[in-house]
């Protein structure tokens, strides 16, 4: 009887640590979204940069990992989390702030 439930709870283990090694690891990307009427030379965030913002458009998706970060560059931003399982999209949406030198900035998810 004691033989059996070890089996039982070796071969349990053994499929939960193959479901859970099977597991994908997160896949976040994410974008700057620039509504304000202003243009941006460098935003940055962590090691990534995106240059040269246009008013009215946004960039491409560089993928990024998942972590705390905080946007520098020609703006700032308190800190923000990217976490997640799966696929995810983020985009940084800049729009008019009440004065240009101070646009409201949000960061969510597509």
């Amino acid at each position: 009887m004691k033989k059996s439930f070890k089996r039982i709870i070796l071969l349990l283990t053994s499929i939960v640590l193959f479901a859970v090694s099977c597991k994908k690891p997160a896949e976040h990307s994410i974008r700057v979204n620039n509504k304000s009427t202003l243009s941006y030379q460098t935003i940055t965030l962590g090691s990534l940069t995106f240059s040269d913002i246009k008013a009215g458009t946004a960039t491409e998706y560089k993928a990024i990992p998942e972590g705390t970060y905080s946007i520098g560059g020609d703006i700032t931003s308190n800190p923000f989390t990217i976490s997640g399982t799966g696929k995810h999209k983020w985009s940084i949406t800049i729009v008019d702030g009440a004065n240009p030198e101070t646009p409201k900035i949000s960061v969510i998810p597509d």
